[in-house]
């Protein structure tokens, strides 16, 4: 399938729910007038929903988090149950810290993201991923609309749609050369690593600060 995305797009735009979502997510954010959250797509697994990339002393890594299983093959995706069986916010955490304790804006920014993933505990993975991108917003200087679909619609007249544009399975290859023409900024690990493109905003922000806005 091929995606008509206008450069300047000025509109109400669909998004896929995603666990801190990466460059190319978070420059369509900005272009969208309006944001709406689809909630009601079935769930899959192996996607950007639930896991985000960062780039570590040993390259890039990718950070999950896992979810309730279920007995019957489909799900709509605000039905999905965060399992907190397992450590992982500390785990996610301890990567975060790893990965950007000495970036330039962690003690900038790390107060924002802290009480994630060690005083709340959201029950559903849409919860978490949205809450999480109202954040986001906040910290690129971003005051949008957020909506969320009442049932799954199979098309949408007059809204961009990007519900299946973030692949991190099959890579959507208009993604992946999205990512790959944006400008390459300074990275913790750029002595040890070539520039890793299209990572998790979290990355662009430990590293540009308050010019991330701008970057994007």
């Amino acid at each position: 399938m091929v995606y008509k995305l206008a450069k300047n797009l000025k509109s109400k735009t669909i998004f896929p729910s995603t666990y801190l979502p990466n460059l190319v997510y978070a420059k369509h954010l900005l272009l969208a007038e309006e944001i709406l959250l689809e909630k009601h797509q079935n769930y899959l697994k192996q996607t950007y929903a639930n896991r985000c990339h960062i780039l570590g002393a040993n390259g890039v890594q990718v950070l999950s988090i896992p979810t309730v299983k279920i007995h019957f093959s489909k799900q709509a995706f605000g039905e999905v149950k965060i399992n907190y069986d397992e450590s992982w916010q500390k785990q996610h955490w301890l990567a975060f810290q790893s990965a950007y304790g000495n970036s330039s804006f962690w003690f900038y920014y790390k107060d924002f993201f802290e009480p994630f993933y060690f005083q709340q505990k959201h029950e559903y993975l849409f919860d978490f991923n949205t809450e999480l991108l109202k954040l986001v917003l906040k910290l690129l200087k971003q005051e949008k609309p957020i909506s969320y679909t009442e049932k799954y619609e199979l098309e949408y007249t007059n809204i961009t749609d990007l519900r299946n544009y973030f692949d991190a399975k099959k890579r959507n290859q208009q993604e992946v050369i999205a990512g790959e023409n944006m400008k390459k900024y300074l990275q913790v690990f750029t002595e040890k690593y070539p520039f890793q493109a299209n990572l998790s905003v979290l990355d662009l922000l430990m590293n540009q600060g308050p010019q991330s806005k701008n970057y994007l």
